[in-house]
């Protein structure tokens, strides 16, 4: 048996294996380790891992797990199926698609796709607004969730919803025009998996049969499809094994039911329930922030994290004047750290919403420091490479309209859309795809027919190398073969020269996913792509991650700063408009688990939003992470001009009833001197050359000003970092 270094309650949830299993694992209380331990415990005690499953929510979880439970083991260990759901679900259909209607080569539609044949239906439904795609998709995805037909979803929603009847139209004719394409969308791979265990009780059997161990990660995610899934392939063994934390469930937006790991115990009956509340990732004073805030929901299991690694730093909040303050406050501290032997990689900038990134964006640009922005358009969504994608989609299933319809006239070929029309006519009439239109030829005018001759000879040859040629030469192929090349190499306009770097960049990824799957093919490529996650993208690279709250659920950070704590942004307007503010605190505990060591929370007096000055309250969550106990130093208190509510404290110290705000540290002695830069003084920047102070604003450390650069405008700069770039011209 290994050793696995676990507690006294991990190691009770380890060793008990048979049943029904609920793990309540608190943030950073080692979840991942404890189903490792469990899975390589099964194989110990001699189960096959032929017959133990794994799911996680990520692929980058996945990958992590299977490598874990190599190492723990000695061994490769490849018999355990550990993949996401719908992974799983896409892997289990390949197998058994002709037996719901579909080829085993069926395509696999991301939200871009979906929005583009929602688009596309809304022509031929009668009252259908085009604009409104991506709000009939939101419906079709709600709808396709609750395993609701579109009848029975406009049953459900008529009474509530405006245009229901429209919707179930459009539902209706996306779902005629997935299936013609051979194509599913994410919420099928999941829906068409419980219709194939329905349908055909022998498939659902051998799968039961085979997975007597069935362990989840991140249950508190799991959506009513999902943990339809989870029930139906273990009702044969019973023993489920589910990790998770509700107080980290923060997905409602896309489905997941929090009600899946509160109930647990009622849907499956005599389950065991382990706690696991010491913490291994934060010190002592951010956990203490941390309950403060949760402790305030009502729809959780009752428990309190711990930490045995000291009470480290304070929780530090910063009250900001402004929005731009903010910004130079986070700019100014993650320099300090950075100059303190502190890496960029260990700092994170978390938001609630993307449109708060642009600051801070501008301000690290500026500065110098790196970053990269998450939880925001990916490589994958970038649309040169889904153009190119979209040839090897074809090629690889020719029933694809929609990939079709995005590369048939790019590069440009002078295929305009009355020829387009036409082979969508005639495709409507035969009952064939619209590339088979072009095979068979004769359906279409002279015209027409002629405009599309060398698109047919393009897919075809494309369609030829698929069979004959490894992934990696087949990308490359297909970027010349399709003209993408030539198109962009010879192009006058700058950007399409970063566009056909990025395609570049495709070729490199398909290298690299042949280097890791050797045995795998182009359409094994095209499956990883459209099931990578946010996550998947964060690499070892030093560099600070600006990112949604949502975007780095599961990473940790040394350094992490939580900002926009205002009433309106974090919680957001509709959760204060209707009362429930659960999952936005459920939210912040997620930000305040992500630190490790120092936490900063900022909010600002006034933020430039949507073309206005918005000045809004400070958020509930400041006033809670305080609570009874917590360590929170309060710096750069910005009171004059409160508005009359906010006049009381947030945070108080000392006596009861004697509230004393902390007010910033004072300056150290050998601090820079930046009384020389004032207004009108010319300075030379070794980037923007000769500039002329315009303004500046606060002393010492904190000292900022805005230079004027001839053909540039004014730059704002954080002195303290600048100094090294930023000299007075001596006249």
């Amino acid at each position: 048996m290994h050793d696995f270094g676990l507690n006294n309650e991990q190691m009770l949830a380890v060793n008990d294996a048979d049943g029904a299993i609920l793990v309540i694992a608190g943030a950073g209380s080692g979840k991942t380790r404890v189903l490792t331990a469990r899975i390589c415990a099964l194989v110990d005690s001699g189960v096959s891992p032929y017959n133990i499953l794994a799911i996680t929510f990520t692929n980058k979880a996945a990958n992590e797990m299977k490598e874990r439970i190599a190492r723990e083991l000695g061994y490769d260990a490849d018999g355990v199926w550990t993949s996401t759901f719908h992974s799983m679900c896409a892997r289990m259909l390949r197998m058994d698609a002709e037996r719901l209607g579909y080829t085993r080569d069926f395509t696999i539609y991301t939200d871009l796709e979906s929005e583009r044949v929602v688009k596309r239906v809304c022509e031929t439904v009668a009252g259908a607004d085009a604009k409104r795609k991506g709000v009939y998709l939101d419906h079709i995805s709600r709808a396709k969730t609750a395993a609701l037909s579109p009848e029975e979803y406009f049953e459900e929603t008529k009474d509530v919803v405006t245009d229901a009847n429209t919707v179930a139209l459009v539902y209706r004719a996306y779902e005629k025009e997935l299936k013609a394409c051979n194509a599913m969308d994410f919420d099928d791979l999941l829906l068409k998996t419980v219709e194939l265990f329905q349908k055909c009780p022998d498939v659902l059997e051998r799968w039961q049969r085979r997975f007597r161990y069935i362990n989840v990660d991140e249950f508190q995610d799991t959506n009513r499809l999902q943990f339809r899934l989870v029930k139906m392939l273990s009702a044969v063994w019973g023993n489920v094994f589910v990790v998770g934390d509700e107080d980290q469930s923060i997905y409602s937006w896309r489905g997941a039911e929090i009600r899946n790991i509160l109930d647990f115990p009622k849907e499956f009956p005599g389950a065991k329930v382990y706690k696991l509340e010491q913490n291994y990732r934060s010190t002592k004073n951010i956990l203490s922030a941390a309950n403060n805030v949760i402790k305030h929901n009502s729809s959780r299991n009752e428990k309190t994290l711990w930490s045995a690694l000291g009470d480290g730093q304070e929780v530090e909040y910063f009250d900001a004047r402004t929005d731009r303050d903010e910004a130079d406050f986070v700019t100014r501290t993650i320099n300090r750290l950075q100059v303190g032997g502190e890496n960029y990689r260990d700092m994170a900038v978390l938001v609630r919403a993307n449109s708060l990134t642009r600051l801070f964006e501008e301000s690290f640009t500026l500065h110098g420091i790196p970053y990269k922005v998450f939880g925001g358009f990916r490589f994958f969504e970038r649309k040169e490479i889904k153009d190119t994608l979209g040839y090897v989609r074809l090629a690889v299933n020719p029933d694809d309209n929609d990939a079709f319809l995005r590369v048939v006239n790019y590069p440009k070929r002078g295929i305009g859309a009355s020829a387009v029309a036409e082979v969508a006519l005639a495709a409507e009439r035969n009952g064939i795809s619209y590339l088979e239109v072009l095979k068979r030829g004769g359906l279409l005018s002279a015209a027409s027919e002629k405009k599309l001759s060398k698109f047919a000879a393009v897919a075809e040859a494309i369609s030829s190398a698929l069979k004959e040629m490894k992934p990696v030469d087949f990308m490359q192929y297909v970027i010349t073969g399709s003209g993408l090349e030539d198109a962009l190499k010879l192009s006058e306009d700058p950007e399409d020269r970063n566009r056909y770097e990025n395609i570049e960049g495709l070729v490199d990824a398909v290298r690299n996913f042949e280097e890791d799957n050797p045995e795998a093919g182009i359409a094994d490529f095209l499956q990883s792509v459209s099931l990578v996650s946010d996550s998947d993208g964060m690499d070892e690279e030093n560099y600070v991650t600006i990112a949604t709250v949502h975007a780095v659920k599961g990473l940790e950070f040394d350094n992490v700063f939580i900002i926009g704590l205002e009433e309106g942004i974090f919680p957001t307007a509709s959760a204060v408009a209707n009362g429930d503010v659960e999952e936005e605190r459920r939210l912040m505990y997620v930000a305040i688990t992500r630190a490790k060591r120092r936490l900063y929370a900022l909010s600002a007096y006034s933020r430039f939003r949507f073309g206005k000055v918005e000045s809004n309250p400070k958020s509930r969550f400041i006033a809670e992470m305080r609570g009874d106990k917590a360590s929170v130093r309060v710096t750069g208190a910005y009171f004059a001009g409160m508005r009359k509510e906010e006049k009381k404290p947030v945070f108080s110290q000392g006596k009861k009833g004697s509230p004393v705000f902390i007010s910033a540290p004072k300056r150290r002695a050998d601090a820079p001197d930046f009384s020389e830069f004032v207004k009108g003084v010319v300075v030379e920047h070794a980037k923007f050359g000769r500039g002329i102070v315009r303004e500046t604003v606060g002393e010492g450390e904190d000292k900022t000003a805005a230079i004027e650069f001839e053909g540039l405008g004014v730059k704002r700069f954080a002195l303290a970092i600048a100094i090294n770039s930023l000299s007075i011209v001596k006249e």
